[in-house]
């Protein structure tokens, strides 16, 4: 390292000049920043020993105590806060800051900052692992992948001058000597001694920096001010020289950096000395001025350190709850993950390491997330989803554990950005559900092997009937085989009441087996909330409070596949009923106040009609249900219900102007779990309109509906007249 003294006498004396002109003459016009005036700058809080953060969390280092002694010079007060480099280089630029501490200057820079004079100079070094046996000057790069923090001036030289085959950025070179260390890049350039000063602090021992020099990567390091603020720049040179010539510029070098031997002083020097011992009348009004100037900065300085006081005990405070937080996580039962938008893994958490059969027992900070990928291009797919939205929910992934096994896992995620909007990392949570997908798997086809034997029965039933019908000639001579097909026929029928039996058996197993843990789930999310909401912080409630929907859906789900299960084997008891009334006690059951109060009702007089009372008033309830739930964020809140007779039939209708549906789509309105809207729209299991088509059907009529996307809906179904049903 290169510390420079410039040739600042010139300097000083046009400060000193300045500050004697507006004693005299009071009158003229100020600069933009005035004596006490507080400027905003910024640090980078790895960067040793020039610009980094103490165990206080306050910004320190050469740079910084540099920038500190100038600016006191200058008359004004500095703000410091932190951020990474990539960052705060942008907040300059765009005006969020006034000045950077330490700025290497290039050619790229000076197009966007203005410039002080430099106070000192860097060499750049390679730093590879030891053992690296192909790398000994900046031609052997050439093929080579290496790794820079993101915006820093190597990045810069590298691309500028084509040095290295591939360049790869991290934000932090914190993050870069890491990745290094792990083996996942060839080598790290970056300024020699601020990268041995944070090898030592991060307790690296298997990187070392090469011994070769880099004259084209020798950089004057300067002050840096927004482009075209020359105010302040004049300040911070004026400020700057002030404390080259007062001996605090040694004396700040010294503390950091160790004494040096002075250069011997040319007769130049000598001359420009007895230059100002000649005029000492400025040089008096120059340090009274500065008496005057420090006085005033310790003044506030006082009141400035109150405030730190209670900046220091804010950032303990938050220091304690990140413990708190980061213990939670770290103890979840979900497998926790962090990393870069390129892959890189920031952190984790030991069910991470249990989930992909790896070994607790090391660190994988560092490493790519890309080797667990079933399918590299799949998480492209998965970047892009999260990019949109800034978050997903429940994304099953095709992954393989450190030992080859091919599992499938459900990840929620999320983007983790600064207070500026720009994207940091990704933090998220999984569970394997390859045991789940399989059971899933498993009573699929248990479902399609009983429906193909029911399909196999009644086909047979079906043929023997036929053979009946052909058969009526010959009817005296069939008699033996008509008893027994009717044998047959009753031992199917009592076949299929035990396979019945054995159905509503496993959907009552299903649903105790599965709401038992739902019930315990439920209740530690219930507990959690009462005892240790306070200690949860607002993500971890809401955490708990995505558990207890989740297990809320699933208990409706079970619910109403119970319920539709019933429905197939309800006997029916029909009666003449009226509908009207019907309609509006549910409508009087199921509305909220507030639904009641913002919708419009239309029920036109409605025929009675011949059907099973319990099951016609769970189809209206559906459907009074499905037209709240989606016209409640249209703008028409209106409801409209009619009936009219057509072929013997009685045809009912309910009409909203809610959400709608695409056409294109009815085939799978009524089935089964079927949605045309994503659960963030509105809930529901998908269950409710094939209860409803299945009791219409066991009416003898049928379901059917029309509808148009954001312009509402109408839902149709036919009851037969009494006498033809």
């Amino acid at each position: 390292m290169n510390i420079k003294q410039p040739g600042f006498f010139f300097i000083l004396f046009l400060f000193y000049g300045s500050l004697s002109l507006y004693a005299l003459n009071p009158g003229l016009e100020r600069p933009s920043y005035l004596f006490g005036d507080t400027i905003a700058i910024a640090s980078e809080p790895d960067y040793p020993p020039y610009c980094m953060v103490n165990e206080q969390g306050e910004a320190c280092g050469f740079s910084i105590d540099l920038f500190k002694a100038a600016a006191q010079a200058a008359g004004l007060q500095v703000k410091i806060r932190i951020g990474i480099w990539n960052q705060i280089k942008h907040d300059l630029e765009d005006g969020r800051i006034d000045a950077l501490p330490m700025v290497g200057r290039t050619p790229e820079r000076e197009t966007r900052y203005d410039f002080t004079m430099p106070y000192m100079s860097l060499h750049g070094a390679v730093f590879i692992r030891k053992g690296t046996k192909d790398i000994h000057s900046l031609k052997d790069l050439k093929e080579k992948n290496v790794v820079v923090m993101k915006g820093d001036n190597a990045e810069e030289f590298l691309r500028r001058e084509k040095i290295a085959k591939q360049v790869v950025t991290t934000p932090t070179f914190d993050d870069a000597f890491i990745a290094l260390a792990n083996g996942n890049h060839d080598a790290v350039l970056t300024q020699r001694v601020m990268g041995i000063e944070l090898l030592k602090n991060l307790g690296i021992k298997n990187v070392i920096p090469l011994d070769f020099h880099i004259p084209q990567f020798r950089q004057d390091f300067c002050f840096a001010v927004q482009k075209g603020d020359t105010v302040l720049l004049s300040r911070l040179n004026e400020g700057l020289s002030v404390i080259i010539a007062n001996n605090t510029f040694e004396r700040i070098r010294d503390g950091w950096f160790g004494p040096r031997f002075k250069e011997k002083v040319s007769l130049v020097d000598i001359l420009r000395i007895l230059l100002f011992f000649l005029i000492p009348l400025i040089i008096i009004v120059g340090l009274v001025a500065i008496y005057v100037l420090r006085n005033e900065v310790k003044r506030r300085t006082k009141g400035l350190q109150q405030e730190v006081i209670g900046h220091k005990k804010t950032l303990e405070a938050l220091q304690a709850s990140e413990e708190k937080y980061r213990g939670m996580i770290m103890n979840l039962m979900e497998g926790f993950y962090s990393v870069s938008l390129d892959g890189i893994i920031l952190d984790h958490n030991a069910e991470f390491c249990r989930v992909l059969k790896l070994d607790p027992e090391n660190e994988y900070r560092g490493n790519s997330l890309d080797q667990f990928w079933e399918h590299p291009d799949d998480r492209k797919i998965y970047l892009e989803a999260i990019l949109e939205k800034g978050f997903i929910r429940n994304y099953e992934i095709c992954a393989q554990c450190s030992t080859g096994e091919k599992i499938i896992i459900l990840a929620s995620a999320r983007l983790v950005r600064d207070d500026y909007g720009n994207v940091l990392s990704i933090e998220g949570s999984f569970l394997d559900i390859t045991q789940r997908k399989l059971a899933e798997t498993e009573l699929h086809a248990f479902k399609e092997n009983l429906e193909k034997t029911v399909a196999e029965r009644t086909a047979e039933l079906r043929e023997k009937v036929e053979k009946l019908h052909q058969s009526e000639q010959a009817m005296l001579y069939m008699v033996e085989d008509l008893k027994q097909i009717t044998a047959e026929l009753q031992d199917e029928r009592q076949k299929l009441i035990v396979s019945n039996k054995e159905l509503e058996s496993f959907a009552y197993s299903v649903s105790h087996d599965l709401r038992a843990p739902l019930r315990a789930i439920e209740g530690f999310g219930k507990f959690l909330v009462e005892d240790y909401s306070g200690k949860l912080g607002v993500e971890g409630n809401r955490y708990i409070e995505v558990i207890r929907q989740n297990t809320s859906k699933m208990d409706r789900l079970i619910s109403d596949l119970l319920n539709l299960s019933r429905i197939f084997r309800a006997e029916m008891h029909k009666t003449t009923a009226n509908i009207g009334e019907i309609v509006k006690t549910v409508f009087d059951e199921i509305a909220t106040v507030e639904e009641k109060n913002d919708f419009e009702l239309k029920i036109e007089d409605l025929p009675t009609a011949y059907c099973d009372v319990a099951l016609i008033k769970q189809v209206w309830q559906n459907l009074i249900c499905n037209a709240l739930k989606y016209s409640s964020k249209s703008m028409i809140k209106k409801i409209e219900i009619g009936a009219s007779t057509q072929n013997q039939e009685i045809v009912f209708y309910i009409k909203d102007y809610g959400a709608g549906f695409d056409n294109n789509y009815i085939g799978k309105l009524f089935g089964v779990f079927q949605r045309l809207h994503s659960e963030a729209e509105f809930h529901g299991t998908g269950v409710g309109l094939a209860i409803v088509q299945h009791i219409v059907q066991r009416h003898g009529g049928k379901v059917w509906a029309g509808g148009e996307v954001g312009k509402g809906a109408t839902f149709y179904f036919s009851l037969p007249e009494k006498g033809n049903g």
